[in-house]
């Protein structure tokens, strides 16, 4: 198996690389590219108006993401990280649910897609948590 395989078995170490890749991707975008590009999913009526200091903050806390679930992937037997990476689909979900409920920064399908993806990724975390960390 080549070395940027998860060495464990099942589809999980798979998810977490992706949503890294995902993450990793949208920081670059973050910083390279305008805020109203990288901020695009801001679209709710009480939006803030895209600034560059906005968008590279969204892009930190997505590279930091993408190490805690990058590393997860090919840790995933530690318990530690194993929590960390749902903490961050958590995160996801407290971010975008109370961007929409709360402050009406973002629409409803603007959040679709985030949020069914940190839905999967807890729910299949939790799900797996006896077969990846042998309780």
């Amino acid at each position: 198996m080549a070395w940027w395989h998860p060495e464990h078995e099942g589809l999980l170490p798979y998810f977490l690389v992706y949503t890294s890749v995902s993450a990793a991707i949208h920081t670059a975008v973050c910083y390279l590219r305008p805020p109203t590009t990288s901020l695009v999913q801001f679209q709710g009526p009480a939006r803030p108006p895209p600034h560059g200091l906005l968008a590279r903050v969204y892009g930190v806390k997505n590279v930091y993401t993408a190490f805690i679930r990058l590393y997860a992937a090919y840790h995933i037997t530690n318990s530690d990280l194993y929590n960390l990476a749902m903490c961050t689909f958590g995160g996801v979900l407290f971010l975008y649910g109370t961007e929409w409920l709360v402050y009406r920064t973002v629409r409803r399908r603007e959040v679709a897609f985030p949020a069914v993806t940190a839905s999967v990724g807890l729910g299949w975390m939790w799900m797996q948590r006896g077969f990846y960390l042998h309780y």
